[in-house]
């Protein structure tokens, strides 16, 4: 276990010591880092960090009546006597020194997982895979930024034999930036698409980005990589060998027999039957590169296919609820113009007696593109999935339904709301048994509420 002496000479800092006799830093062990006040627990330490609308600083004073042991602070603050504080110039360049300190302690293998769609739900097949054999790590929720990944490594235990890590970006440097703290062995990176378009400006910018952890990888690590234009691109710039996965014949990793229905993935993978408990094609993409990093660290495809046959789907990521006799695919997690276009083929696809009905929020984050894509995407809604019903929300919820009416659908059909709050009593006098309704939007619209409303609604007969 780490000291407190080690955390001050990886970080440079300034102790203001617990006052009394005999308190020795050296021979102190270092509780767990917590960065949320809320989440503090006795002998934690809070790490105070600065964010767009708060200090960490403010919240110190909570962290020490929770329990907390001491605190990582940019400048003094009062705290109890019998506290420490740990005083550095930058608290968020200290927590990425202590974490790649942390890092250099890992003998295990440390899998890096990227890409602008699929990436969580990639790491956590690959984390079920390694699971079923093997003590390992991987990144709680989305903890995929300069904040979460250094947060991620500080989990790990000196007893797991592997790390899956998530790494995102909104910004040029960032993977690179983050892979340098978590030194990959594999990197994986599923796709380069239409996600933060906004913040990138162009598809190559992003795989460039993207390509960042390539660039990371050793002499002796391993690349594995979605069947991706952009990446066929990129692929010069590892150093390490590269493992390609998709539906095509000249990748590595390949899968046949492909059939879907009734939330199963069902494939073949040479001479191995698959059965993974997920809803929709797009998945395989992201199970087969689990395959791909099994099969790197020497399982066996029976043991592989066994695993992921328990695999547990992500919540808010096509989960499939049934309430007051409709379906609800529940897909509010995220959304880009790729993501929706598969949860749209998963609707048309479904098997439902009733009507197929769309609730969409704002695809965030496409800068001068949003409007074309929004309209895009409300001509797919009419052209890839045939929907009965539309009802879209947000600043771009009239392109979405501009661009359905112009693809043929009846204007009674299509419903612009400004906010999600607005489509609640839509969705309280359309919705009956039978119906199968996809609810999908970017985060920052909180799609999710509509998936709680809609499931307090009382049934209603149908016509």
């Amino acid at each position: 276990m780490a000291t407190l002496g080690e955390l001050q000479k990886v970080t440079g800092g300034a102790w203001r010591p617990v006052v009394g006799d005999g308190w020795n830093p050296d021979a102190a062990p270092l509780g767990r880092i917590v960065t949320d006040s809320r989440q503090i627990e006795a002998g934690d330490v809070f790490w105070t960090l600065t964010g767009k609308n708060h200090d960490g600083a403010e919240f110190a004073a909570e962290a020490f009546e929770r329990g907390a042991a001491g605190a990582v602070v940019s400048q003094s603050l009062d705290a109890p006597a019998d506290r420490w504080l740990l005083t550095v110039a930058d608290p968020q360049q200290a927590l990425q020194q202590w974490a790649a300190w942390h890092r250099q302690k890992f003998s295990g293998t440390m899998i890096a997982v990227t890409g602008s769609v699929g990436k969580t739900t990639t790491r956590q097949m690959i984390h079920t895979v390694l699971g079923s054999r093997w003590r390992g790590t991987t990144s709680p929720r989305n903890f995929n930024n300069h904040i979460g990944v250094p947060l991620s490594i500080l989990q790990i235990d000196p007893e797991d034999q592997y790390a899956v890590l998530e790494l995102g970006a909104s910004a040029t440097g960032e993977i690179a930036s983050l892979s340098g703290i978590c030194q990959p062995r594999i990197g994986v990176i599923t796709n380069v698409a239409d996600a933060h378009l906004g913040s990138f400006g162009s598809p190559r910018a992003i795989a460039e980005a993207k390509a960042e952890l390539l660039s990371a990888l050793p002499l002796d690590g391993h690349a594995v990589l979605g069947d991706d234009p952009w990446l066929r691109r990129m692929a010069r710039k590892s150093r390490a060998p590269i493992t390609w996965v998709g539906r095509g014949t000249h990748c590595d990793i390949t899968a046949g027999d492909v059939q879907c229905g009734r939330g199963e993935l069902r494939f073949r993978v040479e001479d191995v039957d698959f059965r993974v408990p997920v809803w929709g094609r797009h998945h395989l993409p992201d199970i087969l590169m689990a395959v791909a990093v099994g099969g790197l660290l020497g399982i066996e495809l029976p043991e592989i296919a066994a695993a992921l046959e328990r695999f547990d789907p992500l919540p808010m990521r096509c989960e499939v609820i049934e309430t007051r006799g409709a379906t609800i695919i529940n897909d509010t997690y995220n959304a880009s113009p790729t993501a929706m276009k598969a949860a749209l083929e998963l609707l048309r696809d479904f098997d439902a007696p009733g009507r197929r009905i769309i609730v969409c929020g704002d695809m965030a984050e496409l800068g001068d593109e949003s409007v074309r894509l929004h309209r895009q995407l409300g001509n797919q809604v009419v052209s890839l999935c045939g929907a009965d019903l539309l009802i879209a929300c947000g600043q771009y919820a009239r392109d979405v339904v501009a661009g359905a009416r112009a693809a043929g659908m009846p204007p009674t059909r299509a419903i612009p709301c400004r906010t999600p709050e607005e489509t609640l009593p839509f969705l309280g006098q359309v919705i009956l048994p039978g119906d199968v309704v996809l609810v999908k939007g970017s985060r920052v619209m909180g799609m999710e509420r509509l998936v709680e409303a809609m499931q307090r609604y009382p049934q209603r007969r149908s016509a």
